[in-house]
């Protein structure tokens, strides 16, 4: 299966809507997560629901489900960062170390913090984002 497959999969089995742009790479999603934390803070933070987030004016999403449109941000960035570690496994790290500093920090506690929740080890340089 390829990675946009396995990603697409695991959005729509957490009954969450993909992002309205295709996503074929891991690094489209790091890129996306990064947009979406932006829009998230302008928005008034990661509390907001992705229906406020759409009012808000972010297209990232297409049109909402309205079963998903009560979803936070916070919890819709965990579920892609989870979808994106089962796409890639331990590939995820090695592309994060490639980006460095010039990756979101929150995109890279989103990806921790999934790796956590899903038993994977971290390796210790991003242990404690």
């Amino acid at each position: 299966m390829s990675f946009e497959s396995e990603f697409t999969f695991c959005m729509h089995g957490a009954g969450l809507p993909t992002p309205a742009e295709a996503l074929t790479s891991a690094e489209e999603v790091l890129h996306f997560l990064e947009e979406f934390h932006n829009a998230a803070e302008v928005a008034g933070g990661t509390d907001v629901t992705l229906t406020a987030l759409e009012a808000a004016g972010f297209t990232g999403l297409g049109t909402v489900a309205a079963e998903a449109g009560a979803v936070t941000a916070a919890a819709y960035a965990g579920a892609v960062a989870g979808c994106l570690l089962a796409a890639t496994g331990s590939t995820v790290w090695d592309l994060l170390a490639q980006t460095g500093t010039d990756q979101n920090p929150a995109v890279v506690h989103d990806v921790v913090v999934a790796a956590n929740d899903a038993g994977v080890a971290v390796p210790s340089e991003f242990a404690v984002a």
